[in-house]
């Protein structure tokens, strides 16, 4: 997920799934447009959504939409709303808005009754959160913080998916043997063990546990993106596309869920389901370059060059530092058998990743058929140097004198 949508996905920890699907794309393209430093057009679309004020997910997203666009009277509205609505729900926003304001002292008020409730969030997300930053020097901050806030099987489990992230996979697997000998009752144990073996690349068996845990639905979001990875992991693409679809189902306030749901689809041969799961990301994010690519490519591989353009050429006018957006219309044209423009984007791609060994070969091809022998022969060795071992055939039918 990017770090951009980060916060504002852990604040709709309500899932959306009483809004529908129209209203729920709404909601996606505004937290895309937030997460593109667009705050004040995603502010725009929220406040135009019918029930808003009803709806203590939609409050706490557009609080945040709001906060980051520097609106901060009106954010801390919907925060003091979603607050009366839910005890608890509200006091995190009500700090993050006092602390932009450099309020120390209301900041750590909101915070200290935030920290006593079931809503709190971790130390390591309420330490990284920037907004904080204003007031980090303070005595209240100072003083909220010499009380440990914190059960030790948490502070462990933090500890753990820190050595995980930072590739330490040995010291994550000797801080899980004290995590399971102090308490082997709790889910967390089973999940951390999972997520050991799936760096260890045992996919499979993680993915074994992990479904046990996640079969609620309570189930914590992360547990389900996790799940998903671990089907990935382990080659089970269809269980895979169906795991981040109970997300999207929810209505998990996650736009990039659709494109990863779409890769997973494309893998297991479902082309129909994906193409639509990718137009219906790029309504919500029509600029994303991966998304682009992808519909483009698999339009292509399907013979329908006319169909894959549109797309390919976007990606390219709105991608034109983009090696990938270069090849990925390259390798159409090549499909295409249209020779001399497939040599000309594989020149640009070049231009931009040399080293790149597909797309040397790809460029080798093109020229031979194209007739310049002399000049797909420095592609055909460049890709066979690169580790493109179809480069030897073209090499040895075309190169050798």
């Amino acid at each position: 997920m990017r770090k951009s949508v980060l916060y504002i996905m852990i604040t709709a920890c309500t899932l959306l799934n009483a809004a529908g699907q129209a209203n729920r794309d709404d909601i996606l393209k505004a937290v895309s447009l937030s997460g593109r430093g667009e705050s004040d057009e995603a502010a725009a679309i929220l406040k135009g959504m019918k029930g808003i004020e009803s709806n203590l997910t939609l409050l706490l997203v557009r609080g945040d939409i709001l906060l980051r666009a520097g609106r901060t009277g009106e954010a801390k509205n919907d925060f003091m709303a979603a607050e009366q609505m839910q005890q608890g729900s509200g006091l995190y926003g009500l700090a993050r808005c006092a602390a932009v304001g450099g309020d120390a002292r209301a900041a750590v008020a909101y915070l200290e009754a935030h920290l006593r409730s079931p809503q709190r969030r971790s130390e390591p997300e309420i330490l990284l959160d920037s907004v904080f930053a204003n007031i980090s020097s303070s005595a209240e901050w100072k003083s909220l913080w010499k009380k440990d806030w914190y059960r030790v099987s948490e502070r462990k489990s933090w500890e753990i998916e820190h050595y995980l992230k930072s590739g330490r996979t040995e010291m994550a697997a000797g801080s899980w043997e004290e995590l399971a000998s102090l308490y082997p009752e709790l889910a967390v144990t089973d999940y951390l063990k999972a997520k050991i073996m799936m760096a260890g690349g045992k996919h499979n068996e993680a993915a074994s546990i992990i479904a046990g845990l996640a079969s609620g639905d309570d189930t914590p979001p992360e547990w389900q993106y996790t799940l998903a990875q671990a089907y990935e992991g382990a080659g089970e693409w269809y269980a895979a596309a169906a795991a981040y679809g109970k997300l999207i189902d929810a209505g998990h306030p996650d736009p990039k869920l659709l494109f990863l749901r779409s890769r997973m689809l494309l893998k297991s041969g479902d082309r129909q389901a994906a193409k639509r799961d990718l137009e219906r990301y790029l309504s919500i994010d029509p600029d994303d370059t991966g998304a682009l690519g992808l519909i483009g490519k698999t339009y292509a591989e399907e013979g329908a060059i006319y169909e894959a353009l549109p797309y390919l050429n976007a990606n390219v006018d709105k991608h034109p530092g983009e090696a990938t957006a270069f090849n990925l219309r390259g390798d159409a044209w090549l499909a295409a058998r249209s020779w001399e423009r497939a040599a000309e984007d594989y020149a640009m791609g070049l231009d931009l990743d040399p080293e790149n060994g597909t797309a040397n070969l790809n460029m080798g091809i093109a020229l031979v058929n194209s007739g310049r022998i002399d000049l797909a022969c420095h592609y055909l060795r460049k890709a066979k140097a690169l580790g493109e071992k179809n480069a030897t055939q073209y090499l040895s039918k075309h190169c050798l004198k």
